[in-house]
Protein backbone atom coordinates (compact mmCIF):
# COMPACT_ATOMS: atom_id res chain seq x y z
CA UNK A 1 0.00 0.00 0.00
CA UNK A 2 1.38 3.70 -0.90
CA UNK A 3 1.31 6.44 1.40
CA UNK A 4 0.46 9.61 -0.46
CA UNK A 5 0.34 12.87 1.81
CA UNK A 6 -1.59 15.92 0.19
CA UNK A 7 -1.10 19.78 0.41
CA UNK A 8 -4.10 21.54 0.61
CA UNK A 9 -8.38 20.36 1.06
CA UNK A 10 -9.31 22.43 -2.17
CA UNK A 11 -10.41 20.73 -5.64
CA UNK A 12 -7.75 19.70 -6.77
CA UNK A 13 -6.39 17.97 -3.49
CA UNK A 14 -9.66 16.49 -2.67
CA UNK A 15 -10.06 14.84 -5.85
CA UNK A 16 -6.74 13.43 -5.75
CA UNK A 17 -7.62 11.92 -2.45
CA UNK A 18 -10.72 10.27 -3.84
CA UNK A 19 -9.16 8.51 -6.79
CA UNK A 20 -6.05 7.41 -4.52
CA UNK A 21 -8.21 6.09 -1.30
CA UNK A 22 -10.46 4.13 -4.59
CA UNK A 23 -6.88 2.70 -5.50
CA UNK A 24 -6.47 0.91 -1.95
CA UNK A 25 -3.73 3.65 -1.13
CA UNK A 26 -3.27 5.26 2.41
CA UNK A 27 -4.08 9.08 1.69
CA UNK A 28 -3.85 11.77 4.31
CA UNK A 29 -5.01 15.28 3.59
CA UNK A 30 -3.09 18.23 5.52
CA UNK A 31 -4.89 21.63 5.51
CA UNK A 32 -3.90 24.81 7.06
CA UNK A 33 -6.61 26.28 7.53
CA UNK A 34 -9.53 25.61 10.10
CA UNK A 35 -12.11 25.68 7.69
CA UNK A 36 -11.31 25.11 4.02
CA UNK A 37 -15.25 25.84 2.68
CA UNK A 38 -14.04 28.42 -0.48
CA UNK A 39 -15.30 32.03 0.09
CA UNK A 40 -16.44 33.63 -3.25
CA UNK A 41 -18.83 32.89 -5.42
CA UNK A 42 -19.27 30.91 -8.73
CA UNK A 43 -17.56 28.82 -10.91
CA UNK A 44 -18.26 27.03 -14.79
CA UNK A 45 -18.09 23.60 -15.04
CA UNK A 46 -17.12 22.62 -19.21
CA UNK A 47 -17.87 19.30 -20.56
CA UNK A 48 -14.35 18.40 -19.82
CA UNK A 49 -14.30 18.96 -15.68
CA UNK A 50 -17.85 16.94 -16.26
CA UNK A 51 -16.64 14.07 -17.75
CA UNK A 52 -14.43 13.87 -14.35
CA UNK A 53 -17.14 14.05 -12.12
CA UNK A 54 -18.75 11.48 -13.86
CA UNK A 55 -16.17 9.02 -13.94
CA UNK A 56 -15.47 9.93 -9.83
CA UNK A 57 -19.77 8.84 -9.75
CA UNK A 58 -20.09 12.56 -8.67
CA UNK A 59 -21.96 14.70 -11.67
CA UNK A 60 -25.54 13.74 -10.44
CA UNK A 61 -24.85 15.33 -7.17
CA UNK A 62 -23.12 17.99 -8.79
CA UNK A 63 -26.48 18.49 -11.32
CA UNK A 64 -28.29 18.83 -7.92
CA UNK A 65 -26.85 21.88 -6.79
CA UNK A 66 -26.13 23.63 -10.53
CA UNK A 67 -27.20 25.66 -13.09
CA UNK A 68 -27.27 24.23 -16.63
CA UNK A 69 -25.74 26.64 -18.77
CA UNK A 70 -26.25 26.96 -22.45
CA UNK A 71 -24.58 29.65 -23.94
CA UNK A 72 -22.14 32.26 -23.25
CA UNK A 73 -23.03 36.08 -24.46
CA UNK A 74 -21.16 39.10 -24.42
CA UNK A 75 -22.15 42.86 -25.75
CA UNK A 76 -20.40 46.63 -26.15
CA UNK A 77 -23.18 48.75 -25.63
CA UNK A 78 -26.08 46.93 -27.34
CA UNK A 79 -23.95 45.12 -29.72
CA UNK A 80 -23.69 41.17 -29.24
CA UNK A 81 -20.30 40.13 -29.94
CA UNK A 82 -19.78 37.30 -28.16
CA UNK A 83 -22.34 34.43 -29.00
CA UNK A 84 -20.96 30.70 -28.04
CA UNK A 85 -23.62 28.18 -27.85
CA UNK A 86 -22.35 24.48 -26.79
CA UNK A 87 -24.85 22.73 -28.69
CA UNK A 88 -23.00 23.59 -31.90
CA UNK A 89 -20.11 21.69 -29.94
CA UNK A 90 -21.66 18.92 -29.95
CA UNK A 91 -25.35 18.40 -29.23
CA UNK A 92 -25.21 16.90 -25.31
CA UNK A 93 -22.52 19.45 -24.59
CA UNK A 94 -23.51 22.05 -21.76
CA UNK A 95 -21.89 24.17 -18.97
CA UNK A 96 -23.06 24.03 -14.96
CA UNK A 97 -22.54 26.79 -13.13
CA UNK A 98 -22.50 26.06 -9.38
CA UNK A 99 -21.40 27.67 -6.25
CA UNK A 100 -17.24 26.92 -5.20
CA UNK A 101 -18.70 25.83 -1.49
CA UNK A 102 -21.30 23.62 -3.62
CA UNK A 103 -18.86 21.81 -4.99
CA UNK A 104 -16.03 21.60 -2.12
CA UNK A 105 -18.77 20.22 -0.23
CA UNK A 106 -19.59 17.44 -2.77
CA UNK A 107 -16.16 16.73 -2.90
CA UNK A 108 -15.37 16.47 1.14
CA UNK A 109 -18.24 14.45 1.84
CA UNK A 110 -16.91 11.63 -0.75
CA UNK A 111 -13.42 11.77 0.51
CA UNK A 112 -14.51 11.46 4.30
CA UNK A 113 -17.27 8.64 3.30
CA UNK A 114 -14.09 6.56 1.88
CA UNK A 115 -12.09 7.16 5.00
CA UNK A 116 -9.63 10.24 3.82
CA UNK A 117 -8.00 11.35 6.84
CA UNK A 118 -8.30 15.01 6.56
CA UNK A 119 -6.20 17.22 9.16
CA UNK A 120 -7.15 20.85 9.56
CA UNK A 121 -5.44 23.69 10.73
CA UNK A 122 -2.43 21.86 10.02
CA UNK A 123 -0.57 22.88 6.84
CA UNK A 124 2.84 21.40 5.81
CA UNK A 125 5.89 23.67 5.97
CA UNK A 126 8.55 22.03 4.68
CA UNK A 127 9.47 18.42 2.81
CA UNK A 128 12.49 16.89 1.77
CA UNK A 129 13.20 13.76 -0.22
CA UNK A 130 14.62 10.05 1.19
CA UNK A 131 15.69 7.15 -0.23
CA UNK A 132 12.61 6.34 1.62
CA UNK A 133 10.74 8.93 0.39
CA UNK A 134 9.26 12.11 1.26
CA UNK A 135 10.10 13.04 4.71
CA UNK A 136 7.22 16.00 5.71
CA UNK A 137 7.19 18.53 8.36
CA UNK A 138 3.93 19.88 9.25
CA UNK A 139 2.60 22.33 11.65
CA UNK A 140 1.90 20.12 14.45
CA UNK A 141 4.19 17.41 14.19
CA UNK A 142 6.44 14.75 11.05
CA UNK A 143 5.11 12.25 9.04
CA UNK A 144 6.82 10.01 6.07
CA UNK A 145 5.13 9.39 3.14
CA UNK A 146 5.85 7.53 -0.57
CA UNK A 147 4.54 10.31 -2.13
CA UNK A 148 3.64 14.15 -1.73
CA UNK A 149 1.11 15.95 -3.73
CA UNK A 150 1.44 19.79 -3.47
CA UNK A 151 -2.06 21.30 -4.17
CA UNK A 152 -2.54 23.80 -1.92
CA UNK A 153 -3.47 26.55 -4.60
CA UNK A 154 -1.58 29.85 -6.21
CA UNK A 155 0.46 31.00 -3.17
CA UNK A 156 1.72 27.96 -2.16
CA UNK A 157 4.99 28.32 -0.44
CA UNK A 158 5.84 24.73 -1.17
CA UNK A 159 6.51 24.82 -4.69
CA UNK A 160 9.48 26.98 -4.40
CA UNK A 161 11.00 24.34 -2.81
CA UNK A 162 11.53 22.30 -5.42
CA UNK A 163 13.66 22.52 -7.72
CA UNK A 164 11.97 23.53 -10.52
CA UNK A 165 12.14 26.28 -12.74
CA UNK A 166 8.88 28.60 -12.21
CA UNK A 167 7.75 31.87 -12.33
CA UNK A 168 5.15 33.41 -10.06
CA UNK A 169 3.31 36.73 -12.12
CA UNK A 170 0.67 38.40 -9.99
CA UNK A 171 -2.10 39.85 -12.64
CA UNK A 172 -2.49 43.75 -11.99
CA UNK A 173 -6.31 43.00 -12.44
CA UNK A 174 -8.97 41.45 -10.18
CA UNK A 175 -12.39 41.29 -9.72
CA UNK A 176 -15.17 42.26 -7.14
CA UNK A 177 -17.86 38.87 -6.65
CA UNK A 178 -21.12 38.72 -5.21
CA UNK A 179 -23.87 36.49 -5.27
CA UNK A 180 -27.23 37.42 -5.69
CA UNK A 181 -30.58 35.13 -5.11
CA UNK A 182 -33.03 35.71 -7.65
CA UNK A 183 -36.36 33.91 -8.94
CA UNK A 184 -37.28 35.69 -12.17
CA UNK A 185 -33.14 37.00 -13.54
CA UNK A 186 -34.65 36.63 -17.59
CA UNK A 187 -31.15 34.64 -18.12
CA UNK A 188 -31.41 31.32 -16.10
CA UNK A 189 -28.94 29.47 -18.65
CA UNK A 190 -26.98 32.20 -19.96
CA UNK A 191 -23.41 33.58 -18.81
CA UNK A 192 -24.04 37.24 -19.42
CA UNK A 193 -20.97 40.02 -20.02
CA UNK A 194 -21.05 43.46 -20.87
CA UNK A 195 -18.09 45.40 -21.56
CA UNK A 196 -16.76 49.09 -22.14
CA UNK A 197 -13.41 48.92 -23.95
CA UNK A 198 -10.80 46.35 -22.42
CA UNK A 199 -11.13 48.17 -18.69
CA UNK A 200 -14.52 47.69 -18.18
CA UNK A 201 -16.18 43.80 -17.77
CA UNK A 202 -19.58 42.92 -15.79
CA UNK A 203 -20.90 39.59 -16.11
CA UNK A 204 -23.90 37.63 -14.56
CA UNK A 205 -23.05 33.42 -14.49
CA UNK A 206 -26.15 31.32 -12.95
CA UNK A 207 -25.15 29.16 -10.29
CA UNK A 208 -27.39 26.90 -9.03
CA UNK A 209 -28.57 26.75 -5.26
CA UNK A 210 -27.00 29.14 -2.88
CA UNK A 211 -25.46 27.15 0.01
CA UNK A 212 -26.13 29.96 2.48
CA UNK A 213 -29.97 30.43 1.38
CA UNK A 214 -31.08 27.64 -0.46
CA UNK A 215 -32.48 29.56 -3.16
CA UNK A 216 -31.36 29.67 -6.93
CA UNK A 217 -28.57 32.27 -7.51
CA UNK A 218 -26.28 33.94 -10.30
CA UNK A 219 -22.66 35.08 -9.47
CA UNK A 220 -21.92 38.92 -10.46
CA UNK A 221 -17.95 39.52 -11.06
CA UNK A 222 -16.80 43.06 -11.54
CA UNK A 223 -13.61 42.99 -12.97
CA UNK A 224 -11.36 46.11 -11.74
CA UNK A 225 -7.61 46.94 -11.56
CA UNK A 226 -5.98 45.84 -8.07
CA UNK A 227 -5.26 49.64 -7.85
CA UNK A 228 -8.74 50.43 -7.33
CA UNK A 229 -9.32 48.03 -4.62
CA UNK A 230 -8.49 50.58 -1.90
CA UNK A 231 -11.17 53.02 -3.17
CA UNK A 232 -13.96 50.44 -3.31
CA UNK A 233 -13.38 49.30 -0.02
CA UNK A 234 -13.60 53.08 1.28
CA UNK A 235 -16.29 54.43 -0.75
CA UNK A 236 -18.34 51.29 0.09
CA UNK A 237 -21.08 49.73 -2.00
CA UNK A 238 -23.02 52.90 -3.32
CA UNK A 239 -20.13 53.72 -4.82
CA UNK A 240 -19.43 49.81 -6.51
CA UNK A 241 -23.40 50.44 -7.51
CA UNK A 242 -22.56 53.70 -9.11
CA UNK A 243 -19.58 51.89 -11.12
CA UNK A 244 -22.55 49.05 -12.61
CA UNK A 245 -25.31 51.36 -12.97
CA UNK A 246 -23.02 53.16 -15.96
CA UNK A 247 -22.60 49.48 -17.96
CA UNK A 248 -25.90 47.47 -16.83
CA UNK A 249 -28.76 49.34 -14.64
CA UNK A 250 -30.94 46.51 -14.13
CA UNK A 251 -27.93 44.67 -12.49
CA UNK A 252 -27.10 47.77 -10.32
CA UNK A 253 -30.82 47.91 -9.08
CA UNK A 254 -30.34 43.86 -8.54
CA UNK A 255 -27.67 44.91 -6.18
CA UNK A 256 -29.27 47.45 -4.82
CA UNK A 257 -31.98 45.51 -3.25
CA UNK A 258 -29.64 43.31 -1.24
CA UNK A 259 -27.82 45.63 0.21
CA UNK A 260 -26.15 43.36 2.93
CA UNK A 261 -24.60 41.25 0.10
CA UNK A 262 -21.14 40.26 1.02
CA UNK A 263 -18.54 41.47 -1.24
CA UNK A 264 -15.49 39.27 -2.03
CA UNK A 265 -12.16 40.38 -3.71
CA UNK A 266 -10.54 37.69 -6.19
CA UNK A 267 -6.92 38.53 -7.30
CA UNK A 268 -4.94 36.17 -9.60
CA UNK A 269 -1.48 35.39 -10.86
CA UNK A 270 0.15 33.54 -13.60
CA UNK A 271 2.12 30.46 -12.43
CA UNK A 272 4.61 28.46 -14.93
CA UNK A 273 6.30 25.53 -14.48
CA UNK A 274 9.06 23.60 -16.53
CA UNK A 275 7.79 20.55 -15.14
CA UNK A 276 5.19 19.22 -12.54
CA UNK A 277 7.22 17.18 -10.43
CA UNK A 278 10.65 16.02 -8.99
CA UNK A 279 11.17 12.93 -7.65
CA UNK A 280 8.67 11.72 -5.42
CA UNK A 281 6.44 15.40 -5.22
CA UNK A 282 4.23 16.33 -7.85
CA UNK A 283 2.45 19.59 -7.70
CA UNK A 284 -1.35 19.68 -9.11
CA UNK A 285 -4.47 22.24 -9.42
CA UNK A 286 -3.71 26.40 -8.91
CA UNK A 287 -0.12 25.32 -7.25
CA UNK A 288 1.00 23.91 -10.50
CA UNK A 289 -0.76 26.50 -13.60
CA UNK A 290 -2.98 29.40 -12.15
CA UNK A 291 -4.38 31.80 -14.58
CA UNK A 292 -6.23 34.55 -15.53
CA UNK A 293 -10.06 33.39 -14.98
CA UNK A 294 -10.95 34.38 -18.45
CA UNK A 295 -11.53 31.17 -19.85
CA UNK A 296 -13.18 29.72 -16.82
CA UNK A 297 -11.13 26.30 -16.52
CA UNK A 298 -9.23 26.56 -13.08
CA UNK A 299 -11.58 23.90 -11.66
CA UNK A 300 -12.07 21.73 -14.31
CA UNK A 301 -8.25 21.61 -14.87
CA UNK A 302 -8.09 20.84 -11.22
CA UNK A 303 -10.37 17.93 -12.04
CA UNK A 304 -8.32 16.54 -14.81
CA UNK A 305 -5.13 16.70 -12.93
CA UNK A 306 -6.75 14.52 -10.42
CA UNK A 307 -7.73 11.89 -12.55
CA UNK A 308 -4.57 11.97 -14.98
CA UNK A 309 -2.71 11.85 -11.73
CA UNK A 310 -4.32 8.32 -10.56
CA UNK A 311 -4.47 6.89 -14.06
CA UNK A 312 -0.68 7.12 -13.87
CA UNK A 313 0.01 6.43 -10.68
CA UNK A 314 -2.51 3.02 -11.36
CA UNK A 315 -0.36 2.17 -14.56
CA UNK A 316 3.01 3.04 -12.16
CA UNK A 317 5.19 3.07 -15.40
CA UNK A 318 7.01 5.76 -17.18
CA UNK A 319 4.53 5.70 -20.15
CA UNK A 320 0.90 6.50 -19.86
CA UNK A 321 -1.72 6.39 -22.65
CA UNK A 322 -5.44 8.16 -22.48
CA UNK A 323 -8.02 6.63 -20.62
CA UNK A 324 -10.07 6.02 -24.21
CA UNK A 325 -10.90 2.33 -23.95
CA UNK A 326 -14.04 1.28 -21.67
CA UNK A 327 -12.14 -1.62 -19.97
CA UNK A 328 -9.55 1.17 -18.79
CA UNK A 329 -12.69 3.38 -17.68
CA UNK A 330 -14.61 0.34 -15.85
CA UNK A 331 -10.78 0.46 -14.17
CA UNK A 332 -11.35 3.38 -12.75
CA UNK A 333 -14.54 2.60 -11.11
CA UNK A 334 -13.10 -0.20 -8.82
CA UNK A 335 -10.53 -0.42 -6.09
CA UNK A 336 -7.07 -1.64 -7.75
CA UNK A 337 -4.21 -2.56 -4.90
CA UNK A 338 -1.27 -2.29 -6.92
CA UNK A 339 1.15 -0.42 -4.66
CA UNK A 340 4.15 0.74 -6.89
CA UNK A 341 7.62 0.68 -5.78
CA UNK A 342 9.86 4.39 -5.03
CA UNK A 343 11.10 4.24 -8.11
CA UNK A 344 8.16 3.33 -10.41
CA UNK A 345 6.41 6.27 -8.24
CA UNK A 346 8.78 8.17 -9.81
CA UNK A 347 8.42 7.40 -13.13
CA UNK A 348 4.20 7.89 -12.36
CA UNK A 349 4.34 11.11 -11.68
CA UNK A 350 7.32 12.22 -14.65
CA UNK A 351 4.59 10.38 -16.83
CA UNK A 352 1.57 12.88 -15.03
CA UNK A 353 4.26 15.56 -16.29
CA UNK A 354 4.49 14.34 -19.76
CA UNK A 355 0.83 13.64 -20.05
CA UNK A 356 -0.20 17.02 -18.54
CA UNK A 357 2.43 19.54 -20.84
CA UNK A 358 0.43 20.20 -24.06
CA UNK A 359 -3.09 20.62 -22.07
CA UNK A 360 -1.86 23.36 -19.72
CA UNK A 361 0.08 24.75 -22.39
CA UNK A 362 -2.00 25.33 -24.26
CA UNK A 363 -4.57 27.12 -22.07
CA UNK A 364 -1.37 28.99 -20.65
CA UNK A 365 -1.46 30.36 -24.07
CA UNK A 366 -4.59 31.13 -24.79
CA UNK A 367 -5.16 33.04 -20.99
CA UNK A 368 -1.83 34.92 -21.67
CA UNK A 369 -3.38 36.04 -25.03
CA UNK A 370 -6.83 36.82 -24.20
CA UNK A 371 -6.54 38.53 -20.99
CA UNK A 372 -5.01 41.68 -21.94
CA UNK A 373 -8.32 42.17 -24.27
CA UNK A 374 -11.14 41.88 -21.17
CA UNK A 375 -8.91 43.15 -18.71
CA UNK A 376 -6.31 45.80 -19.45
CA UNK A 377 -5.51 49.02 -19.99
CA UNK A 378 -4.80 48.88 -23.45
CA UNK A 379 -7.53 50.03 -26.26
CA UNK A 380 -7.75 46.89 -27.26
CA UNK A 381 -11.50 46.46 -26.84
CA UNK A 382 -12.13 46.54 -30.35
CA UNK A 383 -10.18 43.62 -31.63
CA UNK A 384 -11.46 41.15 -28.90
CA UNK A 385 -15.03 42.44 -30.07
CA UNK A 386 -14.10 42.06 -34.02
CA UNK A 387 -12.51 38.68 -33.12
CA UNK A 388 -15.33 37.68 -31.56
CA UNK A 389 -17.53 38.81 -34.19
CA UNK A 390 -15.81 37.18 -37.38
CA UNK A 391 -15.78 34.19 -35.30
CA UNK A 392 -19.67 33.49 -35.58
CA UNK A 393 -19.78 33.93 -39.00
CA UNK A 394 -16.17 31.18 -39.48
CA UNK A 395 -17.76 28.11 -38.76
CA UNK A 396 -14.54 26.43 -38.22
CA UNK A 397 -13.04 29.31 -36.20
CA UNK A 398 -16.39 29.26 -34.26
CA UNK A 399 -15.88 25.32 -33.50
CA UNK A 400 -12.30 26.14 -32.88
CA UNK A 401 -13.54 28.76 -29.88
CA UNK A 402 -16.56 26.33 -28.73
CA UNK A 403 -13.90 23.23 -28.36
CA UNK A 404 -11.22 25.67 -26.63
CA UNK A 405 -14.06 26.21 -24.39
CA UNK A 406 -15.04 23.05 -23.68
CA UNK A 407 -11.59 22.58 -21.78
CA UNK A 408 -10.13 19.80 -24.17
CA UNK A 409 -7.76 21.17 -26.51
CA UNK A 410 -4.15 20.56 -26.41
CA UNK A 411 -2.43 23.06 -29.01
CA UNK A 412 -3.46 25.34 -31.59
CA UNK A 413 -3.79 22.39 -34.01
CA UNK A 414 -5.61 19.88 -31.69
CA UNK A 415 -8.60 20.19 -33.96
CA UNK A 416 -10.45 17.43 -32.53
CA UNK A 417 -10.23 18.25 -28.71
CA UNK A 418 -11.63 15.29 -27.50
CA UNK A 419 -12.10 14.68 -24.09
CA UNK A 420 -10.82 10.95 -23.78
CA UNK A 421 -7.88 11.94 -25.09
CA UNK A 422 -6.48 13.75 -21.66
Amino acid sequence: MTQFVIAGAGIAGLASAIWLTRQGHQVSVYEQVPDPTPVGAGLLLQPSGQAMLHKMGLLEAVREKAAVVHSLEGYTGNWKTLDLHYQFGQADWHGLGIHRANLHQILWQCAQSLGVAIHLGNGIKEFSQTSHGVKIEHQQGTVQADGLIIANGTRSSLRDQLDISQTHQPYPWGAFWAVLDSADWPFPHTLMQRYRGANHMLGVLPTGINPASGKICYSLFWSLPKTSFADFREAGMPQLIASIRTIWPEVAEWLALAPETAIAIAEYADIRLSRYHQQNVVVLGDAAHAMSPQLGQGANMALIDAMVLADCVAQGVAQCVAPSEPEKIERYNHNTQGAPDKSSLASAFASYSQRRRKHIAYYQMASRIMTPLYQSHYPLGWLRDIGTVAGRHLPMMYRQYLLTLCGAKQGIFDTKAAIADL
